[in-house]
């Protein structure tokens, strides 16, 4: 029980971390070319934050809290009395995924690499709303990331917290209804279907990225042992 306990506050560590240092980047990156390029300016407003931060303290975090034990945790080596509870294979999954939904987001900015439409609507705001929408669906399908510390696949025990699959439906539901219809609170513009399906497709592959990242160090770890 203790060690399961452990790994959860672990779990929600590295969730945490992971919104503050892909959220930390893009605001101080857009700073930094903000002052080269005259467009290029914070997507995020004072409110988009605060919904991140409830998204980062609320449900979807607080269920990493109470995901299961995992049948093999007495298997394993006890924890040294001084390991630090982030650990580096932690940092490292923090980094690369950070990095990774920054790199995503900024290159929407600059670019509209998903090619969403315009349309009659302003287009710095319909920018501002799709990165708003695609940070915070990275940091919902990151959270499916953060469940497994070790490099087992997170499809195994995917639909064992049920919890987090309510909280993720909910978050996922708001963010829908701050999009489509909260333009005059988060100044955000609606989004059509198709734009929808780009984004959340492209949120999910912070789970792909992060199960090719799982893939090679398993593949490495096995070749050192039959080395």
């Amino acid at each position: 029980w203790g060690r399961g306990i452990y790994e959860n506050f672990k779990r929600f560590i590295q969730f945490q971390l992971t919104v503050n240092v892909a959220s930390v980047m893009i605001i101080f990156l857009c700073a930094v070319i903000g002052l080269f390029v005259e467009s290029f300016d914070n997507p995020f407003n004072a409110l988009d934050l605060l919904w991140v931060n409830i998204i980062m303290d609320g449900p979807p975090a607080l269920t990493l809290g109470l995901e299961p034990i995992r049948d093999d945790l007495m298997k394993r080596k006890p924890t040294a009395r001084g390991e630090s509870i982030v650990s580096a294979e932690m940092m490292t999954r923090i980094a690369v995924n950070g990095v990774f939904m920054c790199a995503v987001c900024l290159a929407q900015k600059q670019w509209n690499f998903l090619g969403i439409a315009v349309g009659g609507a302003d287009a710095e705001a319909v920018s501002d709303t799709v990165i708003f929408t695609l940070f915070v669906l990275f940091q919902l399908f990151n959270a499916f990331n953060c469940r497994e510390l070790g490099d087992r696949s997170v499809f195994p025990n995917f639909f064992k917290n049920k919890l987090m699959l309510i909280a993720f439906a909910v978050a996922f539901a708001l963010q829908v209804v701050i999009t489509q219809f909260a333009g005059p609170v988060f100044d955000t513009v609606p989004l059509g279907l198709l734009d929808w399906l780009k984004i959340v497709g492209m949120a999910f592959t912070v789970i792909i990225l992060d199960e090719v990242v799982r893939f090679v160090r398993r593949t490495v770890r096995k070749a050192k042992v039959s080395a």
